[in-house]
C-alpha cells in the first residue's frame, strides 16, 4: 500500500535479467485495461507507481542483504536501515531485488509460500 518515505524490498534468484523483467511484467488489453504481473499476482499488490520502482539482477548469487542492495538509490540510507531491522544475512541466496519506493508491503501468510522471490521488510528512506 502507498506509504510516502518508505521502501519495501522482495530478494529472489533468476535465471536472467530477461526472466526477472518478465516476473515484473504488467501487460495490457486492446483496452487498455492493465493485466497484473506475475509479481504483483503473487503478493496480491493492487497497484504500485512503476515510475518509483527498481529492480536488479546479477549474474552471481549473494546470501548479504548490503551487497545486494549496493548501488540502489538510496542506497546510503537504505542500507543501513535494512540492517539494523533485518540483520544482514539473507536466509537464502539471492541474485535479484526488487524495490518499491512510496510503498509499505503488508506481509500476509501466502508470502511465505511464493519460492521464487522472498519479502524482506519495509524501512524508511527519507
Amino acid at each position: 500500500m502507498e506509504k510516502i518515505s518508505y521502501v519495501s524490498l522482495w530478494v529472489g534468484k533468476f535465471s536472467s535479467i530477461e526472466e526477472l523483467e518478465n516476473y515484473l511484467l504488467i501487460a495490457y488489453t486492446e483496452d487498455g485495461d492493465a493485466i497484473p504481473s506475475q509479481f504483483e499476482k503473487d503478493f496480491n499488490i493492487e497497484y504500485f507507481d512503476q515510475d518509483f520502482s527498481e529492480a536488479h539482477y546479477e549474474d552471481v548469487e549473494v546470501h548479504i542483504l548490503s551487497q545486494l542492495l549496493e548501488g540502489c538509490s538510496y542506497d546510503d540510507v537504505v542500507i543501513p536501515n535494512f540492517v539494523e531491522k533485518y540483520g544482514d544475512a539473507l536466509l537464502t541466496n539471492a541474485n535479484s531485488l526488487i524495490l518499491l519506493y512510496d510503498f509499505e508491503h503488508t506481509k500476509s501468510r501466502d508470502d511465505d509460500e511464493i519460492n521464487r522471490v522472498k519479502y524482506v521488510g519495509s524501512v524508511q528512506y527519507e
